[in-house]
């Protein structure tokens, strides 16, 4: 068989990517049924026929042919055909290659002419005999052959024993290997699932077996990678483990698809080994970094380390190969596909087919529905289901800061859809309509770009589209253009009242008009193209251009979806916060817990602290034959030694306390026909659950603990959940339980003086030592409280004020441009509201690193109630001995020394403190160009020390 000749054996068959396409693109739901039936012409007979009447007339709505009566007499059985597993691209039938010639058997075949050696001494005096060749490569392979198989081995080759075989048939073998295909030379062996050779030791003439053994080992490598690739598709399209895993398998197949066209198309032009070796290695380089890939992938559990694995070995092969780089890049955009279309779906960009996402399902990839335990101060626990971030189901690519925002911004989006349904932002035609640009990768700066460009004209195209949206004129308006994208009103088909002719004429007018329409043209793939162009270019030619430079690979999700992120959580966060403002007035919400939680109500705190304290009150206590008085009642936590109180003395007590003490934010906001005001929030008072050590703690009227039974319940409205979370909750607990007792210790104080001076009193002779501490109790009392209230909260809170101030004015604004004005959202004001919360613990020492100082003043606080019972008995008309002096005088001691070490270590904080400044961390995908403002947390315990010390009375005392 001649060179030219062996390559018509190897012909790889022509497979329509088209219609191949269209059956994957089917999948497994779709249906195929036996036209067969359809398509039958038999006449019926029999009763149970169906034929219509004027069936058989002709018309423009006869009945087609395939529609024509079914005979239901007929008992032949329809059989359906079962769905169909989507089908390779490439071909999977790798039958082996039949590489002999068999028309050398026919006798009329002309005998092949054997090339001679030509020279030019020759081609001048043709009859003169030509001298033998001086060089053995200008003899001919037969002679090279004939000193391969010498006895002696001139050449040192040693291989003598090989076999020669012809060349034509050798090249089609291996060119077949090299894409899977046996021949009569190489048999597949499914137990080794390798190709092993039929012939040991096979050469061709002219050349030697260590030469061949190269080429033969590349095209087996490559015959094995490519058995392995097509049962690797096989197996995957049949199984379906996940959406990332078949999006790879659909890339491999695409590739030896490609791949295969080539070789088939290539065949024709191979004439030697050099050439066979150039054709197989660029495609072997290509088919073994998919294996590579394949194995590395299959090790990974779920689809998303899967993507990041694909990600980390795009950037790999960044400065390795030119062409596995660009392959790379496009298998990374197509496997990407899956995460990005419901990531789009999530953050709203992209209308979500079928049934929303809800929380009564089990979640779908980075988000997940579980439920989450609310565990209150008093130990409640509560189940909630609600959406959470799983970050093991996050590429890796994406950072921390993006994967928040796009969680947020989705869930902040369900919200609307839930509480506020009829939102324009939550109608999914609006936000079609701004035309929003794709989740897709971009790689270079110029593609980046236009992709920030488009961002732009969506953000203001939608925020254009809500503003002209919010009244019901621009409504109306929207609603007519909607019903004006039928441009002609006679083209719509209305069957009733409208004659057969009729009808005709706008059923063809219909068909002319589709006609019309331009058909769309299949693109090539974008993989097969790279493939076709690239494969077998140079290295050198394959090179990136360098004008077109790609920015670093951590810099590449953030500019790919950081932008289209940004925006729509601008867009979202600002109408949802304006709903927080307006419709779920937000200000008087925090301005409850202002009031109550903080004790920042005057009237509040005063009613509160006679209905705990005032021994001059009525009792709310059930005695056994005496009625309770209709007067004001008290616990009268100083004067009783029954404790704690029932829950029908804390119902009488402080009812009415709250609703009567309550003064809104808003000068606007009208009381009822009593004069009260309605509670913003279903606020109350109740009881918290205590620990064992805890109860045995309150049990007693005169301990620090004995109000730490009592606590404000509040439960924010749904719509407010963002911003007052479960956290925040326990540290507003957390601040009014250490509140009461300084309210307790004001009341304390206060009374000591009454006990001393008062006319009532019975304490008539006060020793030194009484008088000093019940002084210097009231000083260190009254400058902590202040120190607590104007210092720690007022200050803070106002400062949390004017925050909101800036962000409702900057929700006012009608044009905001997001590089100079940042939208927080709701989940950013939940932070700056728990930074506030930090900020008055801080100041308050409830932090838990200040625990051994608050320990400290609790202490302190403890004895001046001990005093205060002492002082008590005195002023009720008890007799003083000198025993109760010395206690009195133990007690005092005890003060000055633990007010000492609290002096000595608030000197020590001051000292280690200063301003500490804690930026927050500025969020990179929003390109505002600005630096946030600090918020520095003050170590503002210089200022208790002034109110303290201020004469330096303490530190004579030491000296």
């Amino acid at each position: 068989m001649a060179d030219e000749d062996f390559a018509d054996v190897f012909a790889f068959p022509d497979y329509s990517l088209s219609s191949k396409l269209l059956t994957l693109s089917s999948g497994s739901d779709s249906q195929f049924f036996n036209t067969d039936i359809l398509n039958s012409d038999k006449s019926a007979e029999g009763p149970v026929t169906v034929k219509p009447a004027n069936a058989d007339t002709d018309g423009f709505f006869k009945l087609p042919d395939s529609l024509l009566p079914v005979d239901l007499n007929e008992t032949d059985e329809i059989d359906q055909q079962p769905v169909p597993v989507p089908e390779t691209l490439h071909d999977i039938n790798l039958h082996d290659l039949d590489v002999f010639d068999d028309t050398w058997i026919l006798k009329s075949k002309p005998a092949e002419i054997e090339f001679e050696y030509k020279t030019w001494d020759g081609f001048l005096v043709p009859d003169i005999p030509q001298p033998a060749p001086l060089f053995i490569t200008e003899a001919g392979p037969g002679t090279y052959d004939a000193a391969i198989k010498h006895p002696e081995d001139p050449l040192k080759i040693r291989s003598a024993e090989g076999n020669v075989i012809q060349t034509s048939p050798y090249l089609t073998a291996l060119l077949g290997l090299a894409f899977g295909r046996g021949s009569v030379f190489y048999t597949w062996d499914a137990n080794k699932s390798s190709f092993t050779p039929n012939l040991d030791k096979m050469r061709l003439s002219g050349y030697s077996l260590q030469v061949l053994q190269g080429i033969q080992q590349c095209c087996l490598e490559c015959g094995n990678t490519t058995r392995f690739l097509s049962t690797y598709v096989q197996a995957i399209y049949t199984t379906r483990p996940g959406a990332v895993r078949v999006a790879i398998a659909k890339e491999v197949d695409m590739a030896l698809l490609t791949i295969q066209k080539i070789l088939g198309t290539r065949a024709r032009q191979i004439r030697s080994l050099l050439q066979l070796k150039s054709l197989v290695q660029p495609v072997q380089t290509v088919l073994t970094y998919f294996k590579t890939l394949i194995l590395k992938v299959s090790k990974t559990k779920t689809d998303e380390r899967a993507l990041s694995l694909i990600f980390e070995e795009a950037q790999l092969q960044e400065h390795s190969n030119a062409l596995l780089s660009e392959v790379m890049r496009e298998v990374l955009s197509r496997v990407s596909t899956p995460w990005t279309q419901f990531a789009e779906k999530w953050i709203g960009v992209r209308t979500e087919g079928g049934v929303h996402l809800t929380k009564e399902d089990p979640g779908t990839s980075f988000v997940k529905v579980e439920n989450i335990q609310i565990v209150d101060d008093s130990g409640v626990k509560a189940d909630e289901l609600d959406y959470a971030l799983d970050g093991e189901r996050m590429p890796t690519f994406i950072p921390s800061d993006m994967a928040l925002v796009i969680f947020e911004t989705g869930k902040t989006l369900r919200l609307l859809r839930e509480h506020h349904p009829e939102h324009p932002i939550c109608q999914t035609e609006l936000i079609s309509q701004s035309n929003p640009p794709p989740f897709k990768w971009y790689f270079n700066w110029k593609s980046i770009e236009c992709f920030q460009e488009e961002v732009r004209k969506y953000e203001r195209s939608l925020s254009t589209s809500l503003q002209g949206r919010v009244t019901e004129k621009s409504t109306t308006s929207q609603q007519t253009s909607m019903t004006n994208i039928i441009p002609n009103e006679d083209r719509i088909l209305q069957f009733f009242g409208r004659g057969e002719t009729e009808l005709e004429g706008q059923l063809l007018a219909s068909i002319a008009a589709l006609d019309k329409a331009p058909a769309t043209i299949s693109e090539e793939d974008d993989l097969a193209r790279l493939l076709n162009d690239n494969l077998f270019k140079e290295a050198a030619v394959v090179e990136q251009d360098t004008s077109n430079f790609s920015p670093h690979w951590s810099l590449i999700p953030y500019y790919s979806f950081g932008p289209l992120i940004a925006a729509q959580a601008r867009v979202i966060n600002r109408e949802y916060m304006k709903l927080l403002f307006s419709a779920h007035h937000l200000r008087d919400h925090l301005s409850l817990q202002k009031q109550f939680h903080l004790l920042g109500n005057g009237v509040f705190c005063s009613r509160l602290s006679h209905a705990l304290f005032d021994p001059n009150l009525d009792t709310a206590e059930r005695q056994t034959g005496v009625a309770l008085s209709g007067g004001t009642m008290g616990l009268r936590l100083s004067g009783r030694d029954t404790w704690p109180p029932a829950s029908s003395e804390l119902r009488l007590t402080l009812m009415g306390v709250l609703a009567e003490s309550y003064l809104p934010s808003s000068p606007q906001v009208i009381p009822s026909k009593d004069g009260k005001y309605e509670l913003p929030g279903d606020i109350s008072f109740g009881v918290r659950d205590l620990s064992s050590e805890e109860i045995d703690k309150c049990l007693d009227p005169g301990s620090l603990e004995a109000l730490d039974f009592l606590r404000l319940l509040y439960k924010p409205p749904a719509p407010l959940s963002p911003v007052f979370g479960p956290v925040i909750l326990l540290k507003y607990d957390k601040i009014f339980r250490l509140l009461l007792k300084v309210l307790r210790m004001l009341y304390v104080v206060e009374q000591l003086y009454r006990d001393a001076i008062a006319r009532t009193s019975g304490w008539h002779h006060i020793d030194n030592t009484s008088l000093r501490f019940r002084f210097e109790a009231h000083h260190l009392v009254t400058s902590i409280s202040a120190y607590f209230f104007d210092t720690g909260i007022e200050i803070a809170w106002k400062r949390f004020e004017h925050r909101l101030t800036d962000i409702e004015n900057d929700l006012s604004k009608s044009d905001i441009d997001p590089r100079e004005t940042r939208i927080l959202g709701p989940d950013e004001l939940r932070e700056e509201h728990e930074r506030l919360l930090d900020h008055i613990m801080h100041t308050l020492l409830l932090r838990k690193r200040q625990q051994p100082v608050m320990k400290l003043l609790e202490d302190i606080f403890s004895l001046i109630l001990k005093f205060s019972k002492m002082a008590r008995f005195e002023a009720s008309g008890g007799k003083g001995s000198k025993a109760r002096e010395i206690s009195c005088r133990t007690l005092y001691d005890a003060f000055k020394k633990k007010v000492d070490i609290f002096i000595t270590v608030c000197r020590a904080l001051q000292e280690k403190g200063g301003l500490k400044g804690k930026l927050l961390a500025r969020d990179i995908m929003t390109n505002e160009g600005r630096r946030d403002e600090e918020m520095k947390e003050e170590n503002t315990i210089d200022r208790l020390l002034i109110k303290l010390e201020m004469s330096g009375y303490y530190g004579r005392l030491r000296n």
